[in-house]
């Protein structure tokens, strides 16, 4: 035999093992690698890390330091990091859910092993609100930033307009691995922006919206006179802040290796709660009640515009994710198991660009017309994020570990943990609930309540 053949021979062995190697990491995969398409899985463990921080690092960011004056400084750095370990924690369950079972692209999914197609459905419809909300708030986020820039210089629908146009336009791109670049800037620009505020009112001698004369800013390590109303709130928004963790399967779902989840989500949900932190505590110190809502016009206007100027693309890229989020649920809904999933066809194209813009009108109207929007998204925090961030994965955990109720000490603790925070989670929904509702009630009682469509500076 020939070098040649011997040459040729190996080659095919070569490709042959190249082959089996990927129908192995195509095992249980719902987009394929090794297919006669379009490769889904194109995404890196590092731009994961930058996808999932950037879902969760926006509003969360600006609202905290602000919530700090509802509670104090100590509970409410005990519930950024009570609520950041918990919803880390939770994370892990459902990537090891997901690792353990094959086929899974998102949270519903997984509902449907657990409870069958009704659990799958309520599931399905809670992820779609809560994205489709939160997509609308980047869209008010990035009209706030607009207003600041331009001292209001057009109507706020007319910005939140543009801000839809652009997000669909960018949440158009079909896959994550595309968007990740756009989730880098999103991170680093948002962050820039977070720390100049950060560290502007620490260097500055009294807060910019006190009042002339006033020397003292309210400040408490612990909140006098906190009502369940207030506890609740606070407890709720800190919450969301990093619950978003249902984001991540989807993500996990276009990664090269999903076996390596661990590494963003460590690194994601790390950076992630030692930011709230740090920010929170150093701005409220500084500023007590005296923080602007959101918190980047917590330092004058200069810096205000300085700071919108550079966060401005990381808001409008959690508008944008979070839009490619709960479309590409649809779109995988609509053609899983088909040839149109991951092959460039007609059906294809239309499943896909019908889904985004579908969305983004929906979360664009929905922020335009509903006059208390920022409470709507604390009421569906409550009436979504709960049962997707707490009660489904723990029952995720005891579909798989619901043997331990019967074993050891120390496996019946973790059972009586999980079947505890289940109770937590309902008690969230339903005690957060009230409290959005309550709080909506007193608005329109105050007189606080905007019309729908307001060009109202915000």
């Amino acid at each position: 035999m020939s070098f040649s053949e011997n040459k040729t021979d190996y080659n095919t062995d070569v490709e042959q093992v190249a082959v089996e190697a990927n129908d192995q990491d195509d095992q249980g995969e719902v987009f394929k690698t090794n297919v006669n398409g379009e490769n889904y899985r194109t995404v890196s463990w590092y731009s994961s890390f930058a996808l999932m921080f950037k879902v969760l690092f926006s509003v969360g960011v600006l609202s905290i330091p602000g919530v700090f004056t509802l509670v104090g400084a100590l509970p409410g750095a005990l519930l950024v990091i009570g609520w950041g370990l918990f919803n880390t924690y939770a994370a892990f369950i459902l990537g090891a859910f997901r690792l353990r079972h094959s086929g899974m692209h998102g949270l519903q999914d997984m509902a449907y092993i657990v409870g069958g197609a009704w659990y799958r459905e309520i599931v399905g419809i809670l992820y779609i609100v809560g994205y489709a909300l939160v997509t609308g708030s980047g869209y008010i986020g990035t009209a706030t930033a607009f207003n600041a820039l331009s001292e209001h210089g057009a109507c706020t629908v007319w910005f939140s307009f543009v801000a839809f146009v652009i997000s669909t336009g960018v949440a158009a791109f079909p896959k994550f691995g595309q968007i990740g670049v756009v989730a880098w800037v999103g991170v680093i620009l948002l962050y820039i922006a977070v720390m100049i505020v950060t560290i502007s009112v620490g260097v500055q001698d009294r807060p910019q919206l006190a009042p002339a004369g006033v020397t003292e800013y309210g400040y408490e390590v612990v909140a006098k006179g906190t009502t369940f109303i207030t506890g609740m709130t606070a407890c709720l928004i800190i919450f969301v802040s990093s619950s978003g963790t249902s984001a991540f399967i989807p993500i996990i779902a276009e990664m090269k290796n999903p076996k390596e989840y661990k590494k963003p989500i460590i690194a994601a949900m790390g950076l992630l709660n030692v930011t709230y932190l740090v920010v929170a505590l150093v701005v409220y110190r500084y500023c007590g009640i005296y923080i602007a809502s959101p918190a980047l016009g917590s330092a004058g206007t200069f810096i205000k515009k300085l700071t919108y100027g550079i966060g401005l693309p990381g808001l409008l890229v959690s508008a944008i994710l979070c839009q490619h989020l709960a479309a590409k649920y649809v779109f995988v809904r609509l053609l899983r198991n088909t040839e149109h999933l991951q092959t460039k066809t007609k059906t294809h194209w239309i499943t896909w660009l019908g889904s985004v813009i579908l969305i983004g009108v929906i979360s664009f109207v929905i922020a335009e017309a509903i006059p208390f929007f920022s409470t709507l998204i604390g009421l569906v925090g409550a009436l979504a994020y709960a049962p997707l961030a707490i009660v489904v994965p723990m029952t995720l955990w005891l579909y798989d570990f619901g043997h331990y109720r019967k074993g050891s000490m120390g496996q019946k603790a973790l059972w009586v943990f999980h079947v505890l925070f289940i109770g937590i989670g309902a008690f969230m929904t339903v005690g957060g609930s009230y409290t959005m509702i309550q709080t909506i009630i007193s608005s329109y009682a105050a007189g606080t309540v905007d019309r729908a469509f307001s060009c109202a500076d915000k």
